[in-house]
């Protein structure tokens, strides 16, 4: 039997079971429901017993059913403002790949790298992180593998006939670079609210369950120092773990050359350029115009932005629009049941009491200091996105997060993103993550590399973003 099967019907027992029985000393019954709702999708997102959207519908379903809220109330959370915010970001992203504008960014920041091949491993996980923090995180990735390819291919002098170094030295050096730009995309995601879907589920969660908004520019206080000190941190680690010894220094035209060249600058580039640079004008300047214009928001201007690049022409010969409507069906329309679906479980996990009475329950565990408790939570998290998706861990856990916190009377908001980043913490297992998968595909990393360097950098993660949470969300929050 497989995963997915076993996964099926455990899900399902668990459901039954759970609702057969009488709730906890404490526990009013609507939690206890919302609990067995919890576990079954719980159990159906982590062994993708059905595809993880149809999970998201799951609170639609089940919780008018349960007698948990009204249907029209589930309903609301798939239409939730944060929703508007992931499809607008999305097509935002959809146009800066159509016309190549994040390649070009990457090719004009490695042709003026030094060369060293530390330096041409940090200068790609660089510009992969920056990337990362506008585009799908696998959108990312799959702009920089041929590049950092590229890089390799006139740094190496003994390439075999799959394109892999034959020289061992050289071979560790080829590895590095995939894992890198791996990790750079997992890394540059947490920069910004858009940068990848578990940051708005976090925000949305945190909205839910404590009634406090997490605009784009308060996730860039602390998410930009994330990157800044994961970054180096990821590169140095690389160095350590797996470089060991770098290979010979190759000659700077030889880069340049694999490089290629770079064509002028096309007019629909040019314009595209404007539309996001007035996209994050617009992100960073919510708080002052929502005062102007009651009922304006981040979803708002990325929508606007959406609507913008649908009407604009690109200026080239085909007339076409900057984003026309056939390009939108590479979007993630499936985040919407997904981010939906977790959006109104976590609302259900508040609203019903269960974060409540997870709290009290836990209140002693809770009660530890605060620089003990982050970095626990973070850790958890992290090992269970190791083998779960990063989206169903930051939906499940949050909600519970928050009662802890509260529970213990510390700082929920501060807890909930500590557990939001966390879940995007994932860099030991091939299947964490679509970048780490597409980096261990290259066939230039070795299992023992991925699981023995990612192991070691989850553990730094668990340090690192407790630190910087700590240190920044309250400025951004305060």
């Amino acid at each position: 039997m497989s995963l997915r099967s076993i996964g099926f019907w455990l899900g399902a027992l668990i459901f039954i079971l759970m609702l057969s029985l009488a709730p906890p000393v404490g526990m009013p019954l609507p939690g206890w429901r919302t609990a067995a709702v919890t576990a079954l999708m719980a159990v159906w997102w982590f062994t993708e017993a059905i595809p993880v959207a149809l999970t998201g519908s799951l609170p639609f379903l089940l919780l008018p059913l349960l007698g948990v809220k009204r249907g029209d109330e589930v309903a609301s959370s798939y239409m939730s403002p944060v929703i508007f915010l992931v499809i607008g970001s999305a097509m935002l992203g959809l146009a800066l790949e159509k016309w190549g504008l994040h390649r070009r960014l990457a090719l004009m920041v490695l042709r003026r790298s030094a060369v060293t091949p530390a330096a041409l491993l940090f200068s790609v996980m660089a510009v992969t992180a920056f990337a990362s923090m506008w585009i799908n995180n696998s959108a990312a990735t799959v702009m920089m593998l041929p590049i950092a390819g590229a890089v390799l291919a006139a740094s190496t002098r003994t390439m075999g006939e799959r394109g892999i170094p034959s020289d061992e030295a050289e071979r560790r050096y080829a590895s590095a670079m995939a894992l890198g730009v791996a990790w750079a995309a997992n890394i540059g995601g947490l920069g910004t609210l858009i940068g990848t879907p578990v940051n708005i589920v976090a925000a949305a969660a945190i909205d839910k369950a404590l009634h406090v908004r997490v605009g784009f520019t308060d996730w860039l206080v602390f998410g930009l120092p994330i990157v800044i000190v994961a970054l180096p941190a990821g590169w140095w680690l690389l160095r350590v773990t797996v470089m060991r010894a770098s290979p010979p220094e190759p000659r700077r035209e030889e880069v340049v050359s694999a490089l290629g060249t770079l064509a002028p600058v096309s007019v629909p580039e040019w314009r595209t350029l404007c539309v996001l640079l007035a996209t994050c004008t617009g992100w960073i300047a919510v708080p002052w115009l929502e005062k102007k214009l009651p009922g304006f928001s981040d979803a708002s201007v990325a929508i606007l932005a959406f609507l913008l690049l649908c009407l604009l022409p690109s200026g080239n010969e085909s007339g076409e629009k900057l984003l026309a409507w056939k390009d939108t069906g590479r979007a993630p329309w499936y985040l919407i049941l997904l981010l939906g679906g977790g959006i109104a479980l976590a609302d259900s996990v508040t609203g019903s009491g269960l974060a409540a009475w997870v709290g009290v329950a836990m209140r002693g565990f809770a009660s530890q200091p605060v620089w003990l408790l982050l970095p626990l939570i973070a850790l958890a998290l992290i090992l269970v996105t190791e083998c779960a998706s990063n989206v169903a861990t930051a939906a499940t856990f949050i909600p519970l997060v928050a009662g802890l916190a509260l529970g213990g009377g510390h700082d929920a908001v501060l807890f909930c993103i500590v557990a939001g980043v966390a879940a995007s913490w994932g860099f030991a297992n091939p299947a964490g993550t679509s970048s780490n998968a597409m980096a261990f595909a290259t066939g230039t990393v070795r299992m023992p590399e991925m699981v023995r360097s990612g192991l070691w950098f989850d553990l730094v993660g668990a340090l690192l973003l407790a630190a910087v949470c700590a240190a920044f969300v309250p400025l951004a929050m305060g």
